[in-house]
């Protein structure tokens, strides 16, 4: 394939990928760059629907994550150096950033690789760059232990599109003969001019009420809000994950584990005449959990309508299984406690909702949360009211002029 003509591809088809064919690739990959011969990466491939389906949250749900017949996750990892050293007498020193860095930096020459290698063979690939933005859910799902960290995401399958070539900067603008030469106004609006006069471009500024595409960026698509938050997110897995210590990121407060005991909001709503509740679980006055299911049928919730608030409170038992229970205080003012919220509910209600809760526990921003609750494609009509039910419950936590402006966008 020349690389001129190399495309981004989203969409696949049935026809699943050879085992043969996919191994060889993993393998070949592997002749790639690496720091000290070590590889410092890891890759995990997905293939079950239940899987891709845990992992789809994470991406933001983007279609392709589902629908392609492979999910390749590359992963920075000196958990297999550390316990190769720690096997053979050796005393290693990996659980710091500049281990990640070169862990990281491994794996994406590795990832890079394989990309060439499969587009080669006629496959296509598309990159998922929201990986580093949740990493702490893809984390969970596919159980990756200590001083492993994912970095990149592939979808990979046979063509089913042949989109349009994307534009690209000219050489000039990236390549600096012998020191870095500043950019001036007039070489931005060289180097800019054929991005901006693209008719693509042209559109997205104006459906965005923007001035320029710039605008765009800086305003909607990457956000510094949003950078800023999921950057704490992403600092906070790499604590999680022994890549650095507490005390080198002193401006962050991070939660290593869910509190014993969360203060909790009620939230009553109605979809299609059915009478529905949510519990939402608070930390720091942010929603960071959430339980939601019908009220008052066979095994649901039966709650006095003057309960608007209380605990969720949170068992692990000797097996290490979990148990959350609602308490609140009745009008006689005494503890009431409804236990096992998880039992209470539908499993399908109960499965969406830690997918959803995963989202809070990390600090999306909650418009981004609402927006990605109502783009979820369920199939059952009960599943699609809950997710409308979700959406209302979390406006409640949006400034109100965030939330007008949700709606009209809506």
């Amino acid at each position: 394939m020349n690389i001129k003509e190399r495309r981004t591809i989203r969409k696949y088809t049935q026809q699943p990928i050879p085992n043969e064919l996919l191994n060889r690739l993993i393998e070949e990959a592997a002749r790639t760059q690496t720091m000290g011969n070590l590889q410092l990466y890891s890759v995990v491939v997905t293939k079950s629907a239940e899987m891709k389906r845990k992992l789809a949250p994470a991406h933001f749900n983007q279609p392709m994550v589902t629908e392609a017949p492979v999910v390749i996750t590359v992963c920075a990892d000196f958990r297999r150096t550390t316990d190769w050293c720690e096997f053979r007498n050796a005393v290693p020193g990996y659980n710091n950033l500049l281990s990640f860095m070169n862990a990281a930096t491994d794996a994406l020459l590795y990832t890079q690789t394989f990309c060439n290698l499969a587009e080669e063979e006629g496959l296509g690939v598309c990159f998922l760059g929201t990986t580093i933005y949740m990493p702490q859910q893809i984390i969970e799902v596919l159980d990756l232990p200590k001083l492993v960290f994912p970095v990149a995401t592939l979808t990979v399958g046979w063509p089913d599109e042949k989109p349009a070539l994307t534009d690209r900067l000219p050489m000039k603008s990236f390549v600096h003969e012998e020191t870095y030469q500043p950019y001036t106004d007039q070489s931005i609006n060289q180097f800019y001019a054929n991005k901006e006069a693209l008719e693509e471009n042209k559109h997205f500024v104006e459906i965005n009420g923007k001035e320029t595409l710039a605008q765009v960026f800086t305003d909607i698509r990457y956000t510094k809000k949003d950078n800023e938050l999921m950057s704490q997110g992403l600092l906070d897995t790499l604590l999680r994950q022994d890549f650095i210590k507490p005390d080198s990121t002193p401006m962050f407060s991070v939660v290593e584990t869910r509190p014993e005991i969360l203060e909790c909001d009620v939230v009553r709503f109605q979809n299609k005449k059915e009478k529905w509740v949510a519990f939402v679980g608070l930390l720091d006055n942010l929603p960071y959990e959430i339980f939601t299911g019908l009220m008052d049928d066979e095994e649901g919730i039966a709650l006095p309508k003057s309960v608007t608030s209380g605990r969720i409170i949170k068992h692990v038992d000797r097996d290490g299984q979990k148990r959350y229970d609602f308490q609140f205080i009745n009008k006689r003012g005494y503890k009431t406690t409804i236990e096992g919220l998880s039992e209470k509910f539908s499993p399908e209600y109960w499965d969406y909702a830690k997918l959803i809760s995963g989202v809070l526990r990390y600090r999306m921003p909650i418009d981004h949360v609402i927006r990605l609750v109502t783009s979820l494609q369920l199939e059952k009509d009960n599943i699609n009211s809950w997710k409308v039910g979700v959406a209302r419950v979390l406006r409640k936590y949006l400034p109100g002029s965030q939330e007008e402006e949700l709606l009209d966008e809506e």
